[in-house]
């Protein structure tokens, strides 16, 4: 049942990354500006995550869910007048706000809730697994945006038409609502352990001293917001990225276009090149679904620290390739970045909040806020490098220091786990 909440934040972070390149076709607006979308996502996360984690303390798990699913469902609602009334960029970044305040609530709930439920050892490949289901919407929806936002070309002087971005996002919020009366019927199992009782105080294992001073929470947190900003900084301009490298102009005005990009583009029909590398997309989302499917078995035989350390060093040489730029090349090699970041968010969270016992809430509220105040900037931040300097290389290096800090943190967690262990 939780599983089916990470399908859903998943789709809707997945679609951001099509919208960013829509309204930069239809509202015409520059890279820095459609960052935007990013941050009205990502700023509610960074502005409701912690009083999200305060109500949840307070009510639980499950009714926190459930407020999470309405604020959804009510997001999701608002892009009907943003679309038939409004039509202003604006407009859409107050519902993407809305909505994503309702996904705030969910995640705060959702991720800690995975890692408690079994084994303190299991906690990361059972939060890679629950993840895995974000993956398979993050199939789903660039295929959708594709084929509803770059599926058909717009006739010159023709008013622009927001129907198409309507109808996913109306029928998004019906299914929500589907599953908020699901899960206002079952009865979810109740988490003793994490909340604060009597049974706890016998627990050695739990690391005594308050989050702020436990190193392996703080320095997770750290971690988590740089390799955010990579992963949402990547997602925004895989499009762009693809269709620049995949897609070459000459001095003269000829374009060539790469033999595996073109046969791609006849495979799946796609109308636009937009349109195909969405579908390149799609490809990346399924290795990301691999990638978190094979986590958790992985992650028996592999110290979690010491796997998340190795996709690090992977994702950071598959970056420098693609700041190299190898036109109609590096567009290929750039889907294994998705790969090699699957396991990262719910490794780095679930190793974070190890130990943590009944402060576990609050230190999860952390993490959705390191993913908002990221989230806020990671696009805006590349997309003005992109412009000010033309410069894929020079927009690239933040992702480049977000998988060498997700290394250096895999390489250093027995040690800030010690030292979290010894605080008073």
């Amino acid at each position: 049942m939780v599983a089916s909440l990470f399908f859903i934040w998943g789709f809707c972070h997945a679609m951001l990354d099509v919208l960013n390149k829509h309204f930069q076709n239809i509202l015409h607006v520059s890279k820095t500006q459609s960052g935007l979308v990013q941050t009205s996502v990502f700023g509610a996360y960074l502005l409701m995550a912690f009083p999200a984690a305060l109500l949840i303390r307070r009510i639980g798990y499950q009714r926190g869910i459930l407020v999470g699913l309405l604020i959804l469902a009510f997001g999701a609602f608002l892009f009907i007048p943003a679309g038939l009334e409004f039509k202003t960029f604006w407009s859409f970044c107050f519902a993407l706000f809305i909505l994503s305040t309702g996904l705030a609530c969910i995640e705060t709930a959702a991720n800690p809730y995975v890692t408690v439920l079994g084994s303190k050892d299991g906690a990361a490949g059972r939060l890679s697994v629950a993840q895995a289901f974000n993956s398979c919407a993050y199939i789903i929806a660039p295929t959708v945006g594709g084929i509803l936002l770059f599926g058909h070309k717009a006739q010159a002087g023709a008013p622009v038409d927001f129907h198409t971005l309507i109808a996913p996002y109306a029928v998004l919020g019906c299914v929500v609502l589907v599953i908020f009366g699901v899960f206002a019927l079952i009865k979810l199992p109740a988490i003793e352990s994490d909340s604060g009782k009597a049974d706890e105080a016998g627990d050695a294992a739990i690391f005594k001293a308050h989050i702020s001073r436990q190193p392996h929470f703080i320095a997770g947190v750290f971690t988590q917001f740089l390799y955010i900003i990579a992963q949402i900084g990547i997602n925004a301009f895989a499009v762009n990225y693809i269709v620049q490298n995949a897609i070459v102009t000459d001095a003269s005005g000829a374009t060539s276009t790469s033999p595996l990009f073109a046969w791609y583009q006849s495979a799946t029909h796609a109308g636009t090149a937009d349109a195909t590398a969405a579908f390149v997309i799609t490809f990346a989302m399924v290795l990301y679904a691999v990638g978190r499917f094979s986590g958790a078995p992985i992650a028996r035989m592999v110290k979690p620290n010491l796997m998340l350390a190795l996709y690090g060093i992977a994702n950071s040489i598959v970056i420098m390739l693609a700041i190299a730029d190898i036109k109609m090349v590096s567009w290929m090699i750039l889907p294994l970045c998705w790969l090699f970041m699957s396991i990262m968010f719910p490794f780095i969270f679930a190793m974070s909040i190890h130990n943590l016992g009944p402060q576990t809430k609050i230190a999860a509220s952390f993490h959705v806020m390191a993913v908002g105040a990221a989230g806020s900037i990671s696009a805006v931040l590349m997309g003005w490098l992109w412009d000010r300097y033309h410069s894929v290389g020079i927009s690239f290096t933040l992702p480049l220091i977000g998988f060498i800090a997700t290394t250096i943190y895999g390489l250093a967690y027995p040690w800030l786990l010690e030292k979290s262990a010894k605080a008073a």
